[in-house]
Order: structure tokens, then sequence, then C-alpha cells
């Protein structure tokens, strides 16, 4: 009966703090904060590349500029991003962005840029994940409708068999969210000690890791959390 008693408290102080807590979420960065970032230093360092990470994936706050560094020497295909300040670091893949630039003589159909190609084979119903994609350039007459990010690609459904070296397309693909606009989600709020759920109402559509609006059930209250699992997701004030 006490055991009760605590856990109803607990929840309700919970959903209280995620539902008054707006600042807490914001002070957070986001894919397309760190996106920014590294834009801004590739661009001082003359390297013409993007992070591959989605705008909606949540990372912790960071109170000062981030730092990027190769993970391996001369190879900048992943990048460690690292805060200084807070003490954490991350790894990211990149995607060289250079293309070749035609001159005012050459023809346009020289032109190539990157895009999103498989490296293996995949079958009609499979969610693509990272092995399975590569980058390359191509010419820019054979790439309409293709993919330039990771983000834009990972965790969709093929809807038909596609083989490797396959440029991926908008035709190719399904979207197969972890968490669907209007579902019902389930909120799990965990420390050492204790374990509190409720449900909540999707407001948005999102992957693993992104940051999304949920509403509580029962109190209507509107506050952000991160995706975990399916259709499972976790209060930004516990993380």
């Amino acid at each position: 009966m006490i055991l009760s008693w605590i856990k109803n408290i607990s929840l309700l102080c919970i959903v209280s703090i995620m539902a008054s807590s707006p600042t807490l979420a914001s002070d957070r960065l986001n894919g397309l904060n760190i996106k920014e970032q590294a834009a801004n230093y590739f661009s001082q360092q003359g390297l013409n590349l993007s992070l591959l990470v989605s705008d909606k994936r949540s990372f912790f706050p960071c109170s000062v500029p981030l730092d990027f560094r190769q993970r391996q020497d001369n190879d900048w295909s992943t990048v460690l991003v690292r805060c200084s300040h807070e003490n954490w670091e991350t790894f990211i893949r990149s995607a060289n962005l250079s293309s070749k630039i035609a001159s005012s003589k050459s023809p346009s159909i020289d032109s190539r840029l990157t895009v999103a190609i498989l490296i293996r084979n995949i079958s009609k119903g499979q969610v693509i994940s990272e092995e399975y994609l590569g980058f390359e350039d191509r010419p820019e007459r054979q790439i309409h409708g293709a993919y330039n990010h990771i983000s834009e690609v990972l965790g969709r459904k093929a809807k038909s068999n596609i083989a490797a070296g396959t440029i991926l397309k908008a035709r190719h693909l399904d979207t197969a969210y972890s968490v669907d606009k209007n579902d019902s989600v389930l909120v799990i709020a965990a420390n050492k000690a204790i374990t509190i759920t409720t449900s909540a109402i999707a407001l948005e559509n999102g992957q693993i890791g992104d940051m999304i609006p949920v509403k509580n059930v029962k109190s209507e209250k509107i506050f952000k959390v991160i995706i975990t699992g399916k259709k499972k997701v976790a209060p930004i004030t516990n993380m």
C-alpha cells in the first residue's frame, strides 16, 4: 500500500516536471544544431563535408562550441563530436559533398553529386540500416529523386527487392517510423530505485533517438520525449 502511494506521488512529480520544464528540453542539442556547428567548422578547414544525422535526433546540452576531430588520421568519414565542458562525445558519419563543378565552357552533363546507394542487396519490406548504405559521386543527370543524407533513408522500408549498386530514390522506399503521429506511446521514467510508466499520444512521427512532443493522456499536458524503441519513449528530464 505504501509502495503504491510512493509510486503515485513519484509519477505525479515526474509528469509535473515533464510538463513544466520546457527549458530543459530546449537546452539539449539536436542533430540540426550539431550539423550547423559542423558546417561552420568544415568551412573554416576547407572541407566540403556534411554530418549524416537526423535533424531531430537529440543530444546532451553543451554550453561551449563543439569540437570536431577525425576518428582516424586523414579520414573524415567518421567524425568525433566532443563537448569539452559537459564532457561528452559521440561519433557521427559524414558525407563528402564535393561535386565536379563545370566551368562556364563545360557542358553541365559532366556535373557529379554525392548520393546514397545500396552496397548490399535488400529484400522487399526490409528496413534499411547503415550496413546497407554507401555514398558515391554520380552524374547529376542520373540522380533526380535521389537522397543526399543518411537521415533521409535510415529506418525506411524497401518497396521491392533492390540490388546492390542502386541509387536510392523516393520510388524505392516506404517510411517505417518507430513512432507514428497519433500513436499511443509508453512513457518510461526510471532510476535505480523505481520505474514509473504512463501513457501519452505522439504528436509527430519519429525514429529511435529523435526528440518529439507528446501529450499526456490524463492531464493533456504537452512535453518533449526521446524515442527509445517501438512506441516507447523517455522524458527529457529523466535523461
